[in-house]
């Protein structure tokens, strides 16, 4: 069933927030709570939750498109890490935000006490200290990296009113491999993350709570080289990958 309401419309009833007073609530160093819901159950959620939260505007845009490549080994070992549920575990990737016309490299390292850390440099005409950066930072050497996978999406970011926490919403996700394959644009799912210092209540927590809606743990890197079918193997990681299907292909019946 349609909604009698757009995206744009909703977005357009929040207050804004700018990328200045956002740096305060970075959160490089954080608990991640990921969920994976319909696209229509992510608009209910945005007009729903709408007074507790704020919108980060840029050049009067509330929406942004992101395009990352991730970079891995040959044998995949930050995929294979993070399907098989080890710790610590890594992601490296070049992400470009258009919003503000940024390039940034990136590390994401994740412990086992659940919190993730997050470190980038810009990445400017010179992207050789961009590469001499990557082995200060994760085990790995910049000449066993190469490119695993391309995804790019549409990302709202919110901020609630206390400042302590920040929501993002990802829609219309595409994944491409280094040789060309491209799935198809994922229009009818959204991945919703919370990022909070430590775990604490949240009026999205309550809210999604409330329409029996769990946490996923679901990684945009580990699902595109699984939809690309660039790797097959993935037994702890299937009742993820399996429920991303399921929701996508309910939107159809």
């Amino acid at each position: 069933m349609g909604l009698s309401y757009t995206l744009q419309d909703i977005l357009a009833s929040y207050r804004p927030f700018t990328l200045e007073k956002a740096e305060a609530v970075k959160l490089m160093q954080r608990i991640d709570t990921k969920y994976l819901v319909t696209a229509d159950d992510a608009l209910r959620l945005l007009a729903d939750v709408r007074d507790d939260y704020h919108v980060l505007e840029i050049a009067l845009h509330r929406t942004g498109i992101y395009t990352s490549t991730y970079y891995d080994t040959n044998d995949r070992k930050m995929f294979y890490a993070h399907v098989t549920g080890r710790f610590p575990r890594y992601k490296v990737r070049e992400r470009h935000y258009s919003q503000n016309g940024l390039k940034f490299m990136e590390i994401k390292k994740k412990n086992n006490k659940g919190r993730t850390s997050k470190q980038r440099v810009v990445i400017s005409k010179d992207s050789n200290k961009a590469k001499e950066w990557i082995p200060k930072k994760a085990p790995f050497h910049t000449d066993e990296l190469t490119p695993a996978l391309t995804n790019s999406f549409e990302r709202i970011t919110l901020i609630n009113n206390e400042q302590t926490e920040r929501v993002t919403l990802d829609f219309n996700l595409q994944f491409r491999t280094p040789t060309g394959d491209v799935t198809p644009v994922y229009d009818r799912i959204a991945i919703v993350e919370l990022k909070q210092n430590k775990t604490a209540a949240s009026p999205l927590k309550k809210y999604l709570r409330s329409k029996g809606i769990r946490p996923n743990g679901v990684s945009k890197y580990c699902m595109g080289i699984l939809l690309t079918g660039v790797e097959t193997s993935f037994k702890q990681y299937k009742p993820k990958y399996s429920k991303f299907i399921k929701i996508y292909n309910e939107q159809f019946s």
